[in-house]
């Protein structure tokens, strides 16, 4: 068998347990706008329907993103006995938490030259740069940020060795890190940038391998980052799903 060729043909290959197969229903569409109390109500409902037909045994799931999350929170939390969290788990869609922190990573790299970078390095075009900066592409923006903290280790790695060869008694990489950051500001942001980049990869992973305690561990990280770059409605309402996620661990 030939090598995968993308990271999510290579996480597929990692799983070796056996799963059920899924049971899929297509359910109807909704002229009426969505972004109502009534009309996520009447979703729920429907949902809930469909569910107790398919797997009676299975308590509903509905994944939204993060305006229709916080009207369906809104809803369980006012009438607890219809759509009570012990009667439905809403989750934050993890496609929109992943849309959501690239357009916070962009926050953080715009003004730094990063997309002069990517464009004279031959990784995107011009045009195309700045676009990623609000993850207009989330392919294009998730390969971007790979290849960018790819980059930084290998950097960081290589003046940690340059350091060591010339130090007779050198730090440990921690340490020697933390000097850094606070003797150089430009090593401090970019060392910033690399880690918040891995925390994006993390968060992705988690997804891939269907990984729940991962996915709690990079959700925890990830909300700090929304509120520093004052993303306020997800910096608000992913501890919410945060919380759910270890309720319904527990």
């Amino acid at each position: 068998m030939e090598d995968p060729v993308s990271w999510a043909a290579y996480h597929g290959n990692l799983q070796t347990e056996n799963r059920a197969p899924t049971i899929n229903a297509l359910l109807p569409l909704f002229p009426d706008d969505s972004k109502s109390i009534g009309m996520i109500r009447h979703s729920m409902d429907i949902v809930r329907e469909a569910v107790k037909f398919l797997n009676p045994e299975q308590v509903p799931v509905v994944a939204l993103d993060q305006p229709l999350f916080a009207i369906a929170k809104l809803v369980q939390w006012n009438w607890p006995e219809v759509y009570g969290e012990d009667k439905f788990v809403v989750l934050l869609e993890g496609l929109h938490i992943e849309m959501a922190f690239l357009s916070t990573i962009g926050d953080l790299l715009d003004g730094s030259g990063w997309t002069s970078i990517l464009a004279e390095a031959g990784v995107t075009t011009p045009g195309k740069a700045d676009a990623l900066l609000k993850s207009s592409y989330v392919k294009r923006a998730m390969y971007a940020h790979t290849v960018t903290c790819s980059t930084l280790w290998t950097l960081l790695h290589q003046a940690f060795e340059a350091y060591r060869e010339e130090d007779p008694q050198p730090l440990s990489f921690e340490d020697w890190c933390i000097r850094q950051r606070e003797s150089h500001p430009q090593f401090g942001y970019w060392y910033t940038v690399w880690k918040v980049e891995l925390l994006l990869l993390v968060f992705v992973r988690s997804l891939r391998e269907g990984n729940f305690h991962l996915y709690l561990s990079s959700l925890s990280a990830l909300a700090p980052c929304f509120l520093a770059l004052d993303h306020t409605h997800y910096s608000r309402w992913l501890p919410v799903h945060v919380r759910d996620m270890v309720t319904l661990r527990a």
